[in-house]
């Protein structure tokens, strides 16, 4: 898989948000319930930009253990920065940064094979991740039935290493 480097503009973003553990969304696929949902209630939202791409964030807690640590998710749509949020659903600002960005095309249960390999380029190479947050961007709605046609670009904030 190749790695690109992108700059990306500061992005509003109106969705659901959830706050889960790991191996609990992995055994009760709540991130792929959420996103379902969300998608469901996309027509509620105003002000969409860019449809149909949609968001799924992760932001971790700072020191985040997988194990034992529970991680925020949030199944969005970028908005204009005057919209707001439907009742249920939240607000939330992507940062200006240079991102890393990964294609993934595959069984979206096995997405997890994208983020080691995100996570190892950018430990050998010459960035270091900045901030506790990453997302992914989908082209398309995805039927939680139809898992292994998944295709999304997977984005990790970066800066070069030594650049504090």
């Amino acid at each position: 898989m190749t790695i690109k480097i992108v700059k990306r503009d500061s992005a509003h973003i109106i969705g659901m948000k959830i706050e889960t553990l790991l191996k609990d969304t992995r055994e009760q696929m709540i991130i792929p319930k959420l996103q379902q949902s969300f998608n469901k209630r996309l027509k509620e939202v105003n002000g969409a930009i860019d449809l149909p791409i949609t968001y799924g964030i992760f932001i971790d807690p700072p020191n985040y253990n997988p194990a034992q640590d529970p991680f925020i998710w949030i199944a969005g749509v970028e908005c204009s920065v005057d919209s707001e949020p439907p009742v249920g659903m939240i607000s939330y600002t992507l940062p200006k940064a240079t991102y890393a960005v990964l294609e993934y095309q595959g069984d979206i249960d096995n997405a997890s094979v994208a983020y080691n390999e995100l996570y190892e380029w950018i430990k050998d190479s010459d960035y270091e991740q900045e901030g506790l947050y990453g997302f992914e961007m989908y082209s398309t709605v995805h039927s939680s039935l139809d898992r292994r046609k998944a295709e999304f670009l997977l984005l990790f904030p970066i800066r070069l290493k030594n650049s504090n």
